[in-house]
C-alpha cells in the first residue's frame, strides 16, 4: 500500500515526474480493467429492439473497444514483468508456468466442454454426425482453439464461430503475445526492443491497409489478425520501457490530464462521426491505432496520478473486485448470459418484453459465474504460482506474492492476461 504522501512526492521541480512508480498491486489498473469488462459485457447483452435501446446502440456497442483497453494494460504489465525479471534465474521456466497457471485451466476446461457438451446436445436434439452439427460447422476445427489460433482462422474464413466460442480471438491474440514476448525481450533487450515496438506501431496499420485492399469485404482481418492489433499491445509494452528506462519522467504533470481530455474529445468526435465503425474504412484502418494512443495516455494517466484523489474513482472497491474477476468473465459471459436465455425460454417468458432487466440478468450471471469459477476452480491452482516466485517480479518480495489470502479475486499482476486479462 502506498501512503498519502506519495502525492506530494510523484512529480518534482518544474512540474516533472518523478520516477514512475509500478511497483506492486495498481489499484486503478484494475480499476480500469474493471471498466474494460462493463464495456464488453454492455456491448455483447444490449438489448436489439426498443426506442431507446436503438438511439444509444453505438455508445453501447463501442464498448468492443474494451478488447483494446485490455490489450494496452496488459502490453503494460506483461511487458514490464518481462523488463524487470529478464536476467532472474529461471525467468523463463517462472514466467511460462505462471501463465500456463493462470490461463490455460479455465480456458481448455470451457474449450473441451464446448466441444464436447454443444455437439452432442445437438446431435441429440436434431440428429445427424458429430462433425455435421451447428457448433461444429460453424467453429472449424477444434484444434484452432486448443492452439490458441482461433483468431486467424476467424481472420482468413471471415466467419465468426459458434456464438460461446466467439470472444476467444483476444485470448488468442494475448497467449501468441505471451509465448513470444519473453524470447523476443531476452534476446533483444529494452533498448533494440523499443526500435522493435515502434516498428510494430506503424506495421500493423500499413498490414491492416493492405488486407484491406486484398480483402475489402473481410474486416475481420483487420478487427482480430495478430499482426492487426500488435498496435495496441505493442503501445502498453513501449510505456512499460519508457517507465524503466526513465524517459517517460521528462513528459510534464501539467500535459497529461489535458492530453487525456484532448484523446476523449477527439475519440468522442469519431464515435459521433460514425468513423469507429469496425466495419468503415477509417476504423479499419486508422482507428485501432487512435484507440491504442487513447488508452495508452489513460493508462499512463492512472499511474501517474496513482493514489491519487483525481483516480479515486479508478480504486473503487466494486469496480476493482469486477477488475479482478475480468478473465473468468471474459471467458464465460456468453455461457452465463445464454444460460439465462434458456432458463426464461423453458419458463416461457418473453425476454424482448423486458431488456433492461434481461440485460442485468445477464451480467448478473456473468458475475457468478465468474465468482463461483476463481473460488472452485481457478484460486486452487492460481495458488502453486508461488513455486515460480521470481526475484524482480513487480508484485514478488520473497514470499508468496501471487496469493491474496483473504480469498478475494487475483490482483492486477496475477491476471495480466488480458482480457481479455496479467503476471
Amino acid at each position: 500500500m502506498h501512503s498519502c504522501q506519495a502525492d506530494s512526492h510523484q512529480f518534482g521541480v518544474n512540474g516533472l515526474m518523478n520516477k514512475l512508480d509500478y511497483s506492486g498491486k495498481i489499484a486503478e489498473l484494475e480499476g480500469l480493467r474493471g471498466i474494460a469488462i462493463l464495456m464488453v459485457l454492455l456491448h455483447h447483452f444490449w438489448p436489439g429492439s426498443g426506442g431507446f435501446y436503438l438511439h444509444y446502440a453505438n455508445l453501447a456497442h463501442f464498448g468492443w473497444s474494451g478488447v483494446d483497453l485490455f490489450f494496452v494494460i496488459s502490453g503494460f504489465l506483461v511487458g514490464g514483468i518481462l523488463l524487470d525479471t529478464r536476467d532472474d534465474i529461471g525467468f523463463l521456466k517462472n514466467f511460462y508456468s505462471r501463465r500456463i497457471l493462470r490461463i490455460f485451466p479455465l480456458y481448455y476446461a470451457l474449450v473441451i466442454g464446448l466441444f464436447l457438451i454443444v455437439p452432442v446436445t445437438q446431435m441429440i436434439l436434431h440428429g445427424g454426425a458429430y462433425l455435421n452439427t451447428a457448433f461444429v460447422r460453424d467453429s472449424g476445427n477444434p484444434l484452432w482453439y486448443l492452439t490458441y489460433m482461433g483468431n486467424m482462422r476467424e481472420a482468413i474464413t471471415g466467419v465468426e464461430p459458434a456464438y460461446f466460442l466467439a470472444p476467444l480471438w483476444s485470448i488468442s491474440i494475448e497467449e501468441q503475445f505471451y509465448l513470444t514476448a519473453p524470447l523476443v525481450v531476452l534476446v533483444l533487450g529494452p533498448r533494440r526492443l523499443v526500435w522493435l515496438l515502434v516498428a510494430l506501431m506503424v506495421i500493423s496499420p500499413l498490414f491492416r491497409y493492405a488486407m484491406y485492399d486484398v480483402y475489402p469485404h473481410n474486416e475481420r482481418i483487420q478487427y482480430l489478425a495478430t499482426l492487426s492489433r500488435l498496435d495496441n499491445i505493442s503501445v502498453g509494452v513501449l510505456l512499460a520501457a519508457l517507465a524503466r528506462s526513465g524517459a517517460i519522467n521528462v513528459i510534464p504533470k501539467r500535459a497529461i490530464a489535458p492530453t487525456l481530455v484532448g484523446m476523449i474529445l477527439v475519440v468522442a468526435g469519431l464515435l459521433d462521426a460514425g468513423l469507429l465503425d469496425r466495419y468503415r474504412f477509417f476504423c479499419r484502418i486508422f482507428g485501432y491505432s487512435i484507440l491504442a494512443f487513447f488508452f495508452f495516455t489513460l493508462v499512463l494517466f492512472a499511474i501517474a496520478y496513482r493514489d491519487q484523489r483525481v483516480t479515486a474513482w479508478l480504486r473503487m472497491r466494486w469496480l476493482c473486485h469486477i477488475g479482478g474477476l475480468c478473465y473468468g468473465l471474459y471467458l464465460l459471459q456468453r455461457p452465463a448470459g445464454g444460460f439465462l436465455s434458456k432458463l426464461l425460454e423453458l419458463a416461457r417468458i418473453d425476454g424482448a418484453s423486458y431488456p433492461l432487466l434481461v440485460m442485468l440478468g445477464k451480467i448478473l450471471f456473468a458475475l457468478v459465474a465468474a465468482e463461483l469459477s476463481w473460488h472452485f476452480f481457478e484460486k486452487r491452482i492460481n495458488a502453486l504460482k508461488s513455486r515460480f516466485v521470481s526475484k524482480h517480479h513487480p508484485m514478488d518480495t520473497g514470499t508468496d506474492a501471487d496469493m491474496t489470502g483473504t480469498g478475494d479475486p487475483p490482483s492486477i499482476y496475477d491476471t495480466a492476461d488480458g482480457a481479455s486479462t496479467n503476471s
